[in-house]
């Protein structure tokens, strides 16, 4: 089952039904603060980054331009918001990705994922436009 989040912007993202509470968790705790959503990108089939989560709808990137690369920025909260509705943000790995959520207690590849240092640079992100 697949589920769509919101934000009060109107922008709008498809992900796995089990992962909506809370990634509409996250959209309404950024929207409540202020945060302009202006695009999400979440369920992708294909040109995701190798170990994503974005093919299984368990994935959400957030105003993201590239890796790290958000405009606006994130607020300097992002994390403590992520974990609040059970995510984990991109922005607390190693290698950092602000602007890119997951879904917590994914028993895969997200350390590995987190501790690799090698990233081919033409990559293509779930919101690239």
């Amino acid at each position: 089952m697949a589920g769509v989040v919101r934000s009060s912007s109107g922008a709008t993202a498809h992900v796995a039904g089990r992962a909506t509470g809370a990634f509409q968790c996250l959209v309404s705790a950024l929207d409540r603060q202020g945060y302009p959503i202006r695009f999400m990108g979440g369920w992708r089939a294909h040109g995701s980054v190798r170990a994503s989560l974005h093919p299984a709808g368990l994935a959400l990137d957030i105003n993201q331009y590239a890796r790290n690369v958000t405009r606006p920025r994130m607020p300097h909260n992002e994390i403590a918001l992520a974990n609040s509705c059970g995510l984990i943000s991109g922005a607390q790995w190693s290698n950092a990705d602000s602007g890119h959520f997951q879904l917590g207690g994914w028993s895969g590849g997200g350390r590995h994922y987190a501790s690799r240092r090698h990233y081919h640079r033409r990559e293509h992100y779930a919101n690239a436009r």
